[in-house]
């Protein structure tokens, strides 16, 4: 297929809607268009994938091949005549560029614009006049809330619960609290030692067994008459007590700036929640999920590995972020599985989401079996959640393209907004 392919349409094509991108998100646009009959003309890059294109064709649509930022790309699609320009890629900056080439071209003509940020939309429309801007995870995000907050699936029949026992790793011991210890156990033999051997009270030992170990040493106290024995014994003070301090140290420096404290303190808060929704994922949609839930009252723990810096930065300090595996159990349940009243996996890999959902269920079946709870996957792809549909209740997977695409198609058929 060449570069640009530029098709000389009818000059009786009008009223139509012109759709940049077919990607996922695009080719449902494109659907949705031509269950209601509306004339489409898609405009597409060489690198879209042939089956796209072929299912664009069989949907009726007209179909241009170049880069649609190229004026003479979008012209021929007859936007003099079109109802609606749809910037449906996932290229925020491309839209943008987009937008306001064609604003400047075409004044009156209904433009929607995807866009991944909600706190830009209402700015962009103001300032660049663009109808419509709106951002598919901020559109999804109730449809994933009402599906957490539905009723459980019945509870499993016993015969088919699973017999797969998950086997829970016991967190290990922390370097940190070792060297506490020994630390106090150095303080509390000097104490004794000091009292028994030198004569001096209680409180004269501990705050001379401190000067020691801190290596202050004001001059009030010291050893210079005291037997080698005990000399010996200051001696290993100070130099334990120097080794100890500075590891110390060093690793509660590293405690604080690493995240750990930050940390400890999220696993903390979601240890005192209950009936709780826990996100797995925290990019666009899980953000948005997050925001809709927290509008609603409701308590939210998340989990991710590599939770998104922005999102991380703005939630971090309102509601608990863990940083972990969400495929693994001791994740699951550090974010309160067992007191959980839903989970939402929603990552951006449609294996993932289900290696999620089959993980969780297991330790439902295995620690609350008389209390399912509802699993909501995020899904890409629309024939996995129809096959997984047909075999099981126990999830409920969702789109954001899917549940966000009536929505534009809606806002590109009401044309300009009222004044």
């Amino acid at each position: 297929m060449p570069t640009n392919f530029l098709p000389d349409f009818p000059d009786a094509l009008s009223d139509h809607v012109v759709v940049c991108g077919l990607g996922r998100f695009g080719l449902r646009i494109v659907q949705l268009l031509r269950e209601q009959k509306i004339a489409v003309v898609a405009i597409t890059s060489p690198e879209t994938r042939e089956d796209r294109r072929v299912a664009a064709l069989d949907l009726g649509a007209q179909l241009i091949t170049g880069d649609f930022r190229f004026p003479d790309t979008r012209e021929a699609g007859r936007l003099e005549s079109a109802r609606a320009l749809i910037l449906a890629t996932s290229d925020d900056l491309i839209n943008l560029e987009t937008a306001l080439d064609v604003r400047s071209q075409h004044p009156e003509l209904c433009l929607v614009m995807r866009h991944s940020d909600a706190r830009l939309g209402d700015r962009l429309e103001h300032d660049f006049d663009i109808t419509h801007v709106l951002v598919p995870p901020l559109l999804a995000a109730p449809h994933f809330a009402e599906a957490a907050l539905a009723p459980p699936p019945e509870r499993l029949p016993a015969r088919a619960r699973s017999n797969t026992r998950l086997t829970l790793r016991p967190a290990p011991r922390t370097d940190l609290s070792l060297l506490m210890f020994l630390l106090v156990l150095l303080l509390l033999g000097g104490v004794l030692i000091f009292h028994q051997n030198l004569g001096i009270s209680y409180l004269d030992a501990a705050y001379f067994t401190v000067t020691i170990l801190t290596t202050v040493g004001f001059g009030d106290f010291n050893l210079h008459d005291a037997a080698p024995a005990m000399k010996l014994f200051g001696m290993l003070l100070m130099f334990g007590g120097l080794l100890l301090l500075a590891t110390l140290s060093s690793l509660l420096t590293n405690y604080i700036l690493s995240g750990a404290a930050q940390q400890a303190r999220a696993e903390q808060m979601a240890r005192r929640y209950k009936d709780h929704v826990i996100i797995c994922g925290l990019g666009s949609v899980g953000y948005a999920i997050a925001g809709d839930l927290r509008a609603r009252n409701l308590r939210v723990v998340v989990v991710d590995m590599t939770p998104d810096d922005a999102y991380f930065r703005d939630l971090a300090t309102r509601i608990p972020i863990l940083l972990g595996d969400a495929t693994r159990p001791e994740a699951l349940l550090k974010a309160g599985l067992r007191r959980a009243r839903a989970l939402i996996a929603a990552t951006s890999s449609d294996a993932l989401n289900l290696e999620i959902g089959l993980t969780a269920q297991s330790l439902i079946e295995e620690t609350r079996g008389e209390r399912p709870m509802p699993l909501v996957l995020r899904c890409f792809d629309p024939d996995l959640a129809r096959r997984i549909h047909r075999v099981s209740k126990n999830y409920m997977l969702l789109s954001s393209a899917e549940l966000a695409a009536p929505i534009f198609v809606e806002a590109a058929l009401k044309g300009k907004k009222n004044p």
